[in-house]
């Protein structure tokens, strides 16, 4: 239990951080970081790897704004597949959650790991 505590920590100190502060020059380098976030940050309730997606929204001279989607198989019951909007930083890759209704980046909220 102790190790969750720690790990838990770690995330949310990690969490709208880039791991590797390189810049993002295009929407499909945005996507992969946001594919390798999804795991790393928890993004889902469950691990989706292989089957999470983007869903370009636009971008602006800071972000590149996405959308992240997975394949649904067709054993599952979704109404939507859209885990949420993300916003990709250009000039390091953090990953924060965009709010669209806001028109802005924040950090992200740390998630408990992923459930079997």
């Amino acid at each position: 239990m102790h190790r969750f505590h720690l790990t838990f920590a770690a995330l949310a100190l990690s969490c709208g951080t880039s791991t590797a502060a390189t810049s993002v020059t295009t929407t499909k380098q945005a996507c992969a970081v946001l594919k390798r976030a999804a795991v790393t940050y928890h993004l889902s309730r469950r691990n989706l790897s292989g089957r999470y997606y983007c869903d370009p929204i636009g971008d602006n001279s800071e972000y590149f704004l996405l959308g992240l989607r997975y394949r649904v198989t067709e054993d599952e019951l979704v109404g939507s597949n859209l885990l949420g909007w993300f916003a990709i930083r250009r000039s390091d890759s953090a990953v924060r959650e965009w709010d669209i209704n806001e028109s802005k980046a924040t950090p992200l909220t740390p998630r408990p790991p992923f459930v079997n």
